[in-house]
C-alpha cells in the first residue's frame, strides 16, 4: 500500500493500486506472492496420463460397436464429454481443455488429422489416442492450455 499526502484530501489520505484493497479486502503478502505464471511440476498437465485414460474410454465405448451414421454424432459427443470430465477430475484448476473426437466408418480408405497451436510449450500440452475395429475408427485429441 502506498501512502500519499495530498493537500486536497487531507494529510492522511491513502491511495492504493492494490485490487484487493480497492474491493474492500485487505491483501496479505501471501496473496501477492502466490500467483504464478508457470505451473509447478505437480500442477502440470501430463500427456501420458491423459493418453492412457483416453485410450481406455475409446476401448470401453467402441470395442464392440458397429458404425451407424445416425448414432455417430451422439456417440462422439458422449466420448468427448467423458474425456473432458476425466480431464477436469485431474484437479489441474488453472487449465482449460479442448476435446476433439472424430468418428468414421472403416471402409479401408485413409484419413489424416492435424492440428497446429500457438501456445506455451512449457505449460500447455496435448494427448491423443486412436481406436479402430472392423467397422469404425475414432481419433480423440485433448488440448490442455494453462490459464494465466
Amino acid at each position: 500500500m502506498e501512502r500519499v499526502n495530498s493537500m486536497e484530501s487531507g494529510p492522511s489520505s491513502v491511495h492504493t493500486n492494490d485490487p484487493a484493497q480497492m474491493a474492500g479486502r485487505t491483501s496479505t503478502s501471501s496473496d501477492r506472492d502466490s500467483f504464478s505464471l508457470r505451473p509447478t511440476f505437480m500442477q502440470k498437465f501430463k500427456p501420458p496420463v491423459a493418453t492412457k485414460f483416453i485410450s481406455q474410454i475409446l476401448q470401453t465405448h467402441l470395442q464392440h460397436k458397429v458404425y451407424h451414421a445416425e448414432e455417430s454424432q451422439k456417440l462422439s459427443k458422449l466420448i468427448a464429454e467423458e474425456i473432458k470430465t476425466k480431464l477436469i477430475e485431474l484437479g489441474l484448476d488453472r487449465y482449460k481443455y479442448v476435446v476433439n473426437v472424430v468418428l468414421g466408418e472403416n471402409l479401408g480408405e485413409g484419413a489424416r488429422m492435424d492440428a497446429r497451436c500457438y501456445w506455451d510449450q512449457e505449460s500447455d500440452g496435448s494427448a491423443q489416442a486412436f481406436f479402430s475395429n472392423d467397422s469404425l475408427w475414432c481419433a480423440a485429441v485433448a488440448f490442455a492450455v494453462f490459464y494465466y
